[in-house]
């Protein structure tokens, strides 16, 4: 696991940028396409990379990396898709999957639905699962069990913030994932947001609320 922002003075300066409650929805949207595109750098060294011969304008060969194969994006609606462009724009020959999921809350805790799955039917190499916000945990071990039972060799989880109660949760579930987060915050509050977290990534997003 990498918090990005232990290391890199721009991860927080996003995270100023998305938690300030008087950033609007398109700047809101703007900064979180730059947080994807961090992180999609950040985890690079975990895609299949091959050496390449290439020819200079000054007629003289070296090597360089291309990538052996695009790695699988795939995004939680509603609230990843800005992270999704972001990420989409570093690697704009990688497929795009979307799986939409509902939290179901009660007096147990917090059950997850998925209502919504586009994803091919097979793929075997490193998939990324993107969702800003890491909270219980509970939506991104459905969709990374959806995703390793295409057949992913590697699964790398996105997000902007997570929390350490999911993090437990996805660590104890799936010790075999790669998590890239730009911070971690303490706590859930009753509700099950992250704190001091960013409100709805999704409204937010969005710009819209739901009725």
């Amino acid at each position: 696991m990498r918090v990005l922002g232990d290391e890199l003075p721009y991860a927080r300066w996003l995270l100023l940028k998305l938690r300030d409650r008087r950033t609007d929805s398109p700047t809101f949207r703007y900064y979180m396409r730059e947080a994807g595109r961090l992180l999609a750098i950040m985890s690079s060294a975990e895609l299949e990379w091959t050496k390449e011969s290439v020819t200079t304008p000054l007629g003289v060969q070296t090597e360089e990396l291309n990538l052996a194969a695009p790695p699988l994006l795939v995004g939680v609606l509603g609230a990843a898709l800005p992270l999704l462009e972001g990420f989409s724009e570093v690697y704009p020959q990688a497929p795009v999957g979307l799986v939409a999921a509902r939290r179901l809350e009660d007096r147990d805790g917090v059950k997850v639905e998925l209502y919504y799955r586009r994803l091919p039917r097979v793929h075997e190499g490193v998939a990324v699962v993107l969702d800003p916000m890491l909270a219980t945990g509970r939506t991104l071990d459905r969709v990374i069990s959806e995703v390793k039972s295409l057949g992913s060799g590697k699964v790398i989880v996105g997000s902007v913030i997570a929390s350490k109660q999911g993090l437990s949760f996805i660590l104890s579930r799936h010790p075999d994932v790669s998590i890239y987060t730009l911070a971690v915050d303490p706590e859930l509050n009753t509700s099950f947001f992250i704190v001091p977290g960013l409100g709805d990534a999704g409204d937010r997003g969005l710009g819209v609320s739901p009725p």
